[in-house]
């Protein structure tokens, strides 16, 4: 994840098996390149959830700033849906968004891991995870084997909210959380001693969904 980028945005459905197709070529052949294009967005990336049926799909787009969730250019594309995404939205399911601020990073530089580990917390986010105990943390967890970086995020509810287009063609209420940890690896077995290290440090523990990254589209910087 881009080591300047201090805004995220995470989208989770999942999609039925008949519809998967049209859904991955929507994603990786229109819809991440045009959120991408939005002024703010600074990349886009595609993970899917490992044995799960149906198929759950997370979205990650790195942010310039979290007030992108609230810009006039995302808004007008939100309420302005290309013909492919009117035909996809209402076959979403068990939808989750929230976009906020990344209030703790640590990693090795503008590195990806090709598997991912996150935790959703519902309510707010555990004591351990904030403030100097929470960059403390994500510090150590980085320096075990194989661990490129970890984020915490803080959902803007006021962005998150906002009423859209787009959003009134998804079926159901839109799943609502207060913030996240993001925690990118190697490997899957690497995830398992950053699992135990986090849960260990927050009481009652943490529940960790694990992903594969299939798809990502970076800005390109404007280097003239």
């Amino acid at each position: 994840m881009n080591n300047q980028s201090d805004g995220l945005l995470a989208i989770w459905s999942t999609i039925a098996t008949e519809t998967e197709a049209d859904y991955l070529h929507w994603l990786t052949r229109e819809h991440i390149f045009e959120r991408v294009g939005v002024p703010g967005f600074l990349s886009g990336r595609v993970f899917k959830r490992s044995d799960c049926s149906p198929s759950e799909y997370l979205m990650l787009y790195e942010l310039a700033s979290a007030d992108v969730m609230s810009s006039d250019g995302y808004l007008a594309r939100l309420n302005a849906p290309t013909p492919w995404t009117q035909k996809i939205m209402p076959a979403l399911m068990q939808f989750k968004r929230g976009g906020g601020v990344v209030a703790h990073k640590a990693d090795h530089g503008r590195a990806y891991g090709t598997h991912i580990a996150v935790a959703r917390f519902e309510d707010s986010m555990p004591e351990a995870l904030v403030g100097s105990a929470g960059q403390k943390l994500l510090d150590e967890v980085v320096r075990l084997d194989w661990i490129v970086a970890a984020r915490t995020m803080v959902v803007k509810t006021d962005a998150t909210s906002i009423a859209t287009r787009e959003k009134s063609m998804r079926s159901g209420q839109e799943g609502a959380f207060s913030g996240l940890l993001v925690i990118e690896a190697l490997s899957h077995p690497s995830l398992n001693g950053v699992e135990s290290l986090v849960s260990q440090a927050v009481p009652g523990g943490c529940v960790f969904l694990r992903y594969d990254t299939i798809f990502s589209h970076h800005r390109i910087a404007d280097i003239s």
